[in-house]
């Protein structure tokens, strides 16, 4: 129980420090910390944030905190998360216990998510924009090829219930499940499970296949002590049934990254299981695959496997399992070759890998090695330990832990006494880890390739080691500047991560979609303009300056608005943000750098040298307060100066003409063009007056009429209005919604929030009209369809009134 205790109590505080570091809540930063460790027992292939929560505590609740879209891709499964409500942080006592019963109130509640996405339920009633939509669409629209339903339940409490929490069994929506023809499974992690997880040797999850009647073996002569090797042959039926149940996690990982099993037969195969389906065992290599421990029946027979891990013939069985289902052929006829190689459970971690290398020596997977073991992952990790940060006022110098092995970090640590287990945590924060698996995701994104990050951990760092085994002195190549700059841009993504979500412009989801294509963004926009990252200054500041975070900011809303573009090809985004088409998408949108910045580039003489490093300790001035429209005309203004006060009054048909004017004349700079388009475009953004000011006095100097410049006609509030007019114009609605009392909008709030109509994009418009500022076009629209959507759903349309009108 100690050692239960004390993992309890270092979970929780990486779970707060991570809180704190994020500002986010404790019970995001648990879900975050958890699912870490599920993806990194291979349990999960990776986790997004979806959270919803409806009628908790009755016989309709519905829950979900997050899901593994990528399951799909790999087994066809959909992966369902819901952690604990529960919390027991603040108990300094033994952790506490759960039943069975109250973890199937949480599995009751995420299977009515699913049945609602499924027959469309869900869809009806939530928001569209949330994630939580997105992923209820993706499975309505994925029903014929779902095989599986995966639920997951995460506890820092103890399971104690009698049953084994594998085992559990939910009766409900048994028709459902007939009817769907998919397999239903229950999964609960509880505080042991996420220790055992998290230990250095803990296997992903563990997988007992009981053999009725058993298969016999012939077991190789050898005096191996850490592995026996045997030779056994399955039927079609038995490999399809195995495939059936644990789809994807039959593979092992190194596997799994690299193939994707959904739907995929090989033509040969098909064609021997249908026509000829005796000489299968003839044409065909079989399998090769690992366990960590088989039970015999004395008489040579295997009646129990334990981890059964595939590591070669994962097309062949995939192929098997489709093959009889789409064909309904007899798979019992069909005799597959299999050789297992039974490694001890303290072994597995390090061989399995060497065993799945060598044994796909010829094919894809064989192309980079995985082990964390390689020449490449030794020398990071010594590389890390060279490298210390630079002293800070109040702070030791510390270093960025690189971890190249699953539960490394805690095992270093643990097996300290007290006192210098403090020493390590001081010089090696928790906070301060790179995991294997993630560092591909900070060089893939600064690299222009934001798609690739967007596979998933998995398949980014897949596809990062294929990229680098073409290169046979990579692991020579690297240094301790290699090293620190990784941690730069581990740093870079961190900041801008946190910083998205309080943006106004983020609209609630996929936070880390945008977070990649935002620093892909800003990299690729610093070489366009010949500039150069001042990674020094990150490292010696172990943080980036405001400066730059307005860049990748500006960076980020570019992204959200191709990540969400109502036009994209592919209807959900996560799947959207691994498509080259939309970074090339991205790719067109303009500079997100300070158009200062750009400018020392562009304004430079074309035999001057255009290499220029950004200044990490530079720090812009802050941009000058919008001020509202004067209602002055614009021929009364003198020609030599305009207040930016007038500029917002133009009409966007008087600003076009004057870009029309003056793009051949070669007179706009990258600041005055940008605040052009930001007038045009009615973004809250401030402009540069004076660049205004300096282009018009050319424009007028070059004989630009000055009565071409029009202001805004004020329409008056058209009477009779009301929040169901479908014909008032988006001034008249804005006008109209402003005047609605602060009192009457904390009811609307109220009463739209419990209905999940209120997502963060109407929530940042709302908190707009709270500070008395003016609504942007999008704003009124999204605040005007919540109105009518409301008023439709049964909320009273009287309190949608004007101040005058009470």
């Amino acid at each position: 129980m100690e050692e239960i205790e004390e993992y309890r109590h270092d979970l929780w505080n990486e779970v707060l420090e991570l809180a704190r570091d994020r500002d986010i809540y404790d019970q995001e930063a648990f879900f975050e910390t958890a699912c870490e460790i599920l993806r990194d027992s291979e349990a999960i292939t990776a986790y997004h944030p979806a959270y919803c929560r409806y009628l908790m505590g009755t016989n309709k609740a519905l829950a979900i905190d997050g899901y593994d879209q990528d399951a799909f891709e790999l087994d066809e499964s959909i992966v369902v998360i819901v952690c604990d409500d529960k919390l027991t942080m603040n108990d300094q006592n033994a952790p506490q216990t759960i039943q069975a019963a109250e973890c199937k109130k949480y599995f009751n509640a995420m299977q009515r998510f699913f049945v609602a996405a499924w027959n469309g339920s869900y869809q009806a009633q939530a928001e569209e924009s949330s994630e939580t939509y997105e992923f209820a669409q993706f499975i309505k629209q994925n029903r014929a090829g779902i095989r599986r339903a995966r639920f997951y339940f995460i506890t820092d409490r103890e399971y104690t219930g009698r049953s084994d929490p594998e085992a559990i069994q939910i009766d409900q929506y048994k028709k459902e499940k007939e009817r769907q023809h998919i397999s239903w499974e229950y999964h609960t992690w509880d505080i042991r499970r996420l220790m055992e997880a998290s230990h250095a040797t803990g296997l992903a999850e563990h997988m007992s296949i009981e053999l009725p009647g058993g298969i016999a073996t012939v077991k190789a002569p050898d005096d191996m002590e850490d592995m026996d090797t045997y030779l056994l042959f399955v039927t079609g039926d038995v490999l399809s049934g195995w495939y059936k149940k644990y789809g994807s996690k039959l593979m092992e990982a190194n596997v799994r990254s690299f193939l994707s099993m959904r739907g995929k037969v090989n033509k040969g195969i098909r064609t021997t299981i249908c026509n000829q389906p005796d000489r299968f065992v003839a044409y065909n290599n079989g399998l090769t695959a690992t366990a960590t421990h088989v039970e015999t029946d004395g008489q040579g027979r295997i009646i129990r496997l334990d981890d059964l891990q595939i590591v070669n013939g994962g097309q062949t069985t995939a192929s098997i399992f489709y093959t009889g289902q789409k064909d309904k052929t007899d798979l019992s006829r069909v005799i597959v070759p299999v050789k297992l190689v039974v490694v001890h459970e303290d072994m597995a971690r390090e061989l399995v890998p060497y065993i799945s290398r060598y044994t796909n020596s010829q094919n894809k997977v064989a192309e980079a090695d995985f082990s964390s073991n390689s020449e490449y992952q030794i020398k990071l990790e010594q590389l890390s330990k060279q490298a210390l940060t630079p002293p800070l006022p109040g702070t030791i110098q510390t270093h960025w832990y690189y971890e190249r092995a699953r539960g490394q970090y805690d095992s270093e640590k643990n097996r300290r006494d007290a006192a210098s287990r403090k020493a390590f945590e001081k010089a090696n924060p928790s906070k301060q880890r790179i995991k294997m698996v993630d560092a591909p995701k900070y060089l893939v994104c600064w690299d222009g390739q934001p798609q690739v990050a967007s596979l998933g951990a998995q398949k980014c760092f897949a596809k990062f080691v294929n990229q680098q085994s073409a290169n046979k002195s990579a692991a020579d190549e690297l240094n301790v500047d290699f090293y620190k700059q990784l941690v730069c841009k581990r740093i870079i993504f961190d900041t801008v991560y946190k910083h998205i979500k309080k943006a106004e412009w983020f609209l609630g989801a996929y936070q880390a979609n945008v977070a990649e294509y935002a620093v892909a963004k800003y990299s690729l926009d610093l070489r366009r303009a010949g500039l150069s990252c001042d990674f020094d200054a990150i490292w010696r500041r172990q943080s980036i300056d405001a400066h730059m975070l307005g860049c990748l900011l500006k960076a980020g809303e570019q992204a959200s608005e191709v990540l969400n573009d109502p036009r994209r090809p592919v209807q959900n985004v996560s799947e959207w943000a691994k498509k080259d088409q939309c970074w090339n998408n991205l790719k067109g949108k303009m500079t997100c750098l300070d158009a200062a910045d750009v400018e020392i580039v562009m304004e430079k003489p074309k035999h001057a040298a255009t290499k220029r490093v950004v200044k990490e300790d530079e720090v812009s001035a802050a941009p000058e307060p919008r001020h509202k429209a004067s209602n002055e005309a614009v021929e009364e203004l003198p020609t030599d100066n305009v207040l930016v006060s007038d500029w917002h009054a133009l009409t966007p048909k008087s600003l076009e003409r004057l870009i029309a004017f003056a793009t051949p004349k070669h007179y706009l700079s990258p600041k005055s063009k940008s605040s052009l388009e930001t007038l045009i475009s009615g973004d809250d953004l401030p402009i540069n007056e004076n660049a205004l000011n300096n282009l018009l006095k050319r424009c007028l100097d070059a004989g630009f009429p000055l009565r071409e410049l029009q202001a805004k006609p004020q329409v008056p509030l058209r009477p009779g209005i009301d929040i169901t007019s479908e014909d008032a114009s988006v001034d008249d609605r804005r006008d109209f919604l402003m005047s609605i009392p602060e009192q009457n909008w904390q009811t609307i709030i109220q009463w739209g929030q419990k209905r999940y109509m209120i997502n963060q994009e109407m929530m940042a418009a709302l908190a707009r009209l709270s500070e008395g500022l003016q609504l942007t076009d999008r704003q009124t629209v999204l605040l005007w369809r919540l109105g009518n959507d409301m008023v439709k759903r049964g909320f009273p349309a009287s309190l949608f009134k004007l101040r005058d009108q009470r």
